[in-house]
């Protein structure tokens, strides 16, 4: 989409809550910004300040400390009501006493709107969620995807400039989670407006947003498009956080064999390695070298020799016969888990592997989606050294 003027700018954001023990910093310096259309989504393990952001976004807490735009206008001091943002929660927020058909008229009834334009807009909001059948009905009658759906109905039907969606989804049970997630998507595009919607769930993050910004004890991590904080994540917070099941995590010693850098590592038994290629070893020939760091690769990122011979790179792997602890077969794939330096890893393979639980198997690592993060920093390298040469 084209990217103009930002419709959303966070500028050094801060908040801090006053208790009887003293200030509690909940947001530090965080920066960010939202075009016009855009599904971003704030995540990150409880406690990190996302649901705080939204609510400084909404006006529902003050900013201590910072800038806050929307649609050109610096809006610190703006009432609520002023900001033109609807808000959907995780307990739905409905009146109890009116039917599905009151719940959604009645921010255009307060706003004495015209009955036959109500009537007209509660139509089709209730078209556009498929909820026609239920307009009649009470909260109590209803179950919780369809509650979920009438409060996105009172959300939408006063046509904002954006909607802030605090964790909508999480009193769902997970077959009702993953439709909504589809409903949302849809949703979206038929109303081509900006969400900014709060989850600690990756799984819905990535689905769903268009921008992701990553959040960890009050700070923003990393601001990108789903691929590229999966495909390039700057840290291995970020890294781990991302994916399912999580990225693997070694320690290895970086050294020189030959004309070649090599990873090592092994808890017992024979040294395994790994030769990374790229600016990868570029960075760890000239900065690493008799050091330690952290090698990250995803579950999907591993393979057996003959799909590595296939691809080319079997010879960047050497040694890494590990013995299966846990296998998963589920269908279209199988996972098998293995133990190094006294954590479980994964990998993902196709589902014609017939490895068992106590046998060994060969794995080859491509060198090319392999991450490596500064043992001290936590950086991503590649992040790290990035305007070095």
């Amino acid at each position: 989409m084209p990217q103009t003027k930002p419709f959303l700018s966070v500028r050094s954001l801060s908040h801090t809550y006053h208790t009887n023990s003293g200030e509690t910093p909940a947001l530090r310096d965080i920066h960010f910004d939202l075009f016009p259309g855009e599904f971003a989504a704030i995540v990150g393990p409880s406690g990190c300040g996302k649901s705080t952001t939204l609510r400084l976004i909404a006006g529902l807490e003050d900013i201590t400390d910072g800038e806050l735009w929307i649609d050109g206008e610096l809006c610190n001091y703006l009432e609520p009501k002023e900001r033109d943002m609807s808000m959907v929660f995780q307990n739905y927020a409905l009146y109890p006493n009116m039917t599905v058909y009151g719940n959604i008229a009645y921010s255009l009834k307060i706003r004495k709107v015209p009955k036959k334009t109500i009537d007209q807009k509660v139509r089709e909001v209730a078209r556009i969620l498929e909820i026609e059948s239920l307009l009649d009905r009470k909260p109590t009658a209803l179950s919780g995807g369809q509650k979920q759906r009438v409060a996105i109905g009172a959300a939408i039907i006063r046509q904002p400039k954006a909607f802030l969606m605090d964790e909508p989804l999480s009193n769902l049970d997970a077959k009702l989670r993953a439709q909504m997630r589809v409903e949302l998507q849809k949703l979206h595009k038929q109303l081509d407006t900006t969400i900014i919607y709060v989850t600690h769930d990756q799984t819905e993050a990535m689905t769903l947003g268009t921008k992701i910004v990553v959040m960890k004890d009050g700070l923003i991590q990393q601001v990108d498009t789903p691929q590229n904080i999966y495909d390039h994540p700057v840290n291995k917070f970020v890294a781990g956080f991302v994916g399912a099941p999580t990225m693997n995590f070694i320690e290895c010693e970086v050294e020189k064999e030959f004309d070649k850098t090599v990873l090592l590592f092994a808890t017992t038994g024979p040294v395994k390695k790994v030769y990374p290629t790229g600016r990868n070893e570029e960075i760890l020939r000239k900065e690493y070298l008799g050091k330690r760091v952290t090698r990250g690769i995803r579950p999907e990122d591993i393979y057996e020799y003959e799909e590595a011979k296939a691809s080319g790179f079997a010879k960047n792997s050497a040694g890494i016969q590990e013995t299966v602890v846990t296998r998963e077969m589920l269908g279209a794939e199988v996972f098998l888990y293995f133990d190094e330096q006294h954590r479980t890893h994964a990998v993902r393979l196709e589902p014609s592997n017939q490895t068992k639980v106590g046998e060994t198997v060969d794995l080859y690592f491509d060198p090319n989606r392999i991450h490596i993060f500064d043992i001290e920093t936590e950086e991503n390298i590649l992040n790290l050294y990035r305007k070095g040469y």
